[in-house]
């Protein structure tokens, strides 16, 4: 029998006492942790991370998108979510994306195509930004810092310019045509003087690429807050420019915006409680999963065998089943959110699932549910998904504070569109709701799209026991649970926890790691499972992309981030 070499690729661990920072770019855990050295707790520092990740990892996420933040303050009684995901315009009708008639669509969710993509790529793909509000209300609920100070690695990163890495130029080259010939105002930024993607040639003397314009943006959120960018010249400037291309935005949609600080949805797993985000987020189909997986002993079954991912399988098929028959804006559309997470329906749906070969999953039924519409699902079935543009960061603090924050553009680059004069890359947020109508997850005035996001704080008896999440579009569900099983059943550390093969369920293939043991794989496929199996060293982020903290017994603090992510960092204080 041949053999071949194998290039092997994983992280070294972190670990300290001080506090703790895991984020998808070295400058934005750098941006954190320095925020923790000047006596911040874990909210402060993911605030700062957040606004220095807008920077650093512009085709990810940035003030133009919007995001989720799970905060647990054990000391002060603390528990709660602020929600500020993206929304969109009053003007939004069902209909304002006509249908092209055939295919799918060239973004994430592979929903049915639109006459030139619109709502995909574009001045009219752009949704109603959440993240400046967000960050402010978080700061100012949970926080001890004034924004301003929150705000000064950011802006420092905009003015004095983010270090050019391959991975940089990988994203930027991505879309570099498209900037070119479409979106000048993003090609100033992003592409050199002859149009081509910045690049760094020796490692002493690395390029960078500078946005004077979000740090003056920036700088007038610090200085007023953030009042100065919806009611401010940032709003009159992106405005303009979205109405000038078609787009049905107007001065008071973001005037009127509103982050909420929210209950945290809450379920049991094991002896430990998952603190997650809800309404029409990634967090209740989280949840979901996880109720169903507190039923099955995965410890007996062993990690990654054939019988706890065959199970794994099914409920995750069987949660997606549920996500796109039912969830929304609760706020628009009658949603069954407490019957998804009761231990009963979980109870019911488990006893449904066999070591047999596997059926087509259903939603469960709307009487069961007690479902008022008959509206049929979003998604009838899994079509395709692509990466998009999403990032995580967890903080925990020396006393235990926690974050999970989660925060998107949507799509690689969301719109493509910078708002001149602003240097604000922008959202196309509007993908996220289903073209067609009347469905629960159609477009419609001031409505919050069907988001994927689902930070996550662990507990037991009320203490920190991490912080997790990820970035990757529909696979982010499927991810986290996994994390929580790996930490919670199988005794690993954050690294490892992270570093671990994985299933992801959210295609109509069942995408298996190749590392997972060949006999378990050909019996995924014998089950019926439609298996592809990926190789994560091509980087073609196959599953989502994760980081993390963890807090052992005596406080000592641990981070862990995707080895397939390069700029991925976790950095802490002694």
């Amino acid at each position: 029998m041949s053999t071949r070499t194998r290039w092997q690729i994983d992280r070294e661990q972190a670990s300290g006492r001080g506090g703790m920072v895991a984020a998808k770019t070295g400058p934005a855990a750098e941006a954190g942790v320095a925020i923790l050295e000047k006596g911040g707790n874990a909210v402060d520092a993911a605030v700062a991370t957040a606004f220095a990740a807008g920077v650093a990892e512009p085709w990810m996420n940035g003030i133009g998108g919007g995001g989720f933040l799970v905060a647990h303050l054990p000391k002060q009684g603390k528990t709660g979510v602020v929600d500020f995901p993206m929304m969109s315009p009053a003007g939004a009708t069902p209909d304002m994306f006509p249908l092209a008639g055939s295919g799918h669509d060239a973004g994430l969710f592979g929903w049915p195509s639109t006459v030139d993509n619109a709502n995909v790529m574009g001045q009219r793909s752009v949704a109603i930004p959440g993240t400046v509000a967000g960050l402010a209300l978080a700061l100012e609920t949970f926080g001890t810092m004034t924004l301003a100070h929150v705000l000064e690695p950011a802006i420092a990163l905009a003015e004095d310019g983010v270090p050019v890495t391959w991975h940089t130029t990988y994203w930027i080259g991505r879309e570099a045509g498209t900037f070119r010939n479409r979106f000048p105002a993003t090609a100033a930024i992003y592409l050199d003087a002859n149009g081509n993607p910045w690049v760094s040639i020796e490692q002493t003397n690395l390029t960078k690429y500078r946005n004077p314009d979000l740090a003056a943006t920036l700088r007038a959120v610090a200085e007023a807050g953030p009042a100065a960018f919806y009611e401010g010249e940032p709003a009159k400037k992106i405005v303009a420019h979205l109405r000038e291309h078609g787009g049905v935005h107007t001065e008071e949609d973001f005037a009127a915006y509103r982050a909420s600080v929210d209950p945290v949805v809450t379920v049991k797993f094991r002896d430990h409680q998952i603190h997650t985000v809800g309404k029409g987020s990634g967090g209740t189909s989280l949840a979901e999963a996880l109720t169903m997986l507190n039923l099955i002993d995965l410890p007996a079954l062993g990690h990654n065998s054939l019988e706890s991912l065959h199970m794994m399988a099914q409920i995750f098929r069987q949660c997606f089943a549920d996500r796109f028959a039912y969830l929304a804006d609760p706020a628009h559309v009658d949603v069954p959110l407490e019957l998804l997470l009761s231990p009963q329906y979980a109870q019911e749906c488990v006893e449904r699932m066999s070591m047999d070969p596997i059926g087509s999953p259903k939603p469960g039924s709307r009487v069961r549910l007690g479902v008022s519409h008959s509206m049929p699902a979003s998604v009838p079935e899994y079509v395709h998904v692509k990466d998009g543009s999403t990032t995580h960061l967890s903080v925990i603090d020396s006393e235990g504070n926690a974050v999970a924050l989660t925060q998107t553009l949507l799509s690689g680059w969301g719109s493509r569109v910078v708002a001149p004069g602003t240097g604000v890359l922008l959202n196309n947020g509007m993908m996220w709701f289903d073209p067609e109508p009347g469905r629960p997850n159609s477009i419609g005035p001031r409505k919050r799209p069907l988001a994927n996001m689902a930070p996550v704080v662990i507990t037991k008896d009320g203490e920190t026991v991490a912080s997790i999440g990820s970035s990757g579009g529909r696979k982010i569900q499927n991810c986290n649970a996994q994390l929580a099983v790996n930490l919670i059943d199988f005794g690993m550390d954050i690294q490892a926890a992270i570093s671990a093969p994985r299933i992801d369920a959210s295609t109509l293939s069942l995408a298996v790691d190749d590392r997972i043991d060949p006999a378990v794989i050909e019996g995924l496929r014998k089950l019926g499972h439609p298996v592809s199996v990926r190789d994560e060293r091509l980087l073609t982020a196959d599953f989502a992309s994760p980081t993390g903290v963890r807090r052992g017994p005596d406080g000592t603090l641990t981070g862990g981030a995707d080895p397939y992510y390069f700029p991925a960092t976790a950095a802490g204080l002694a």
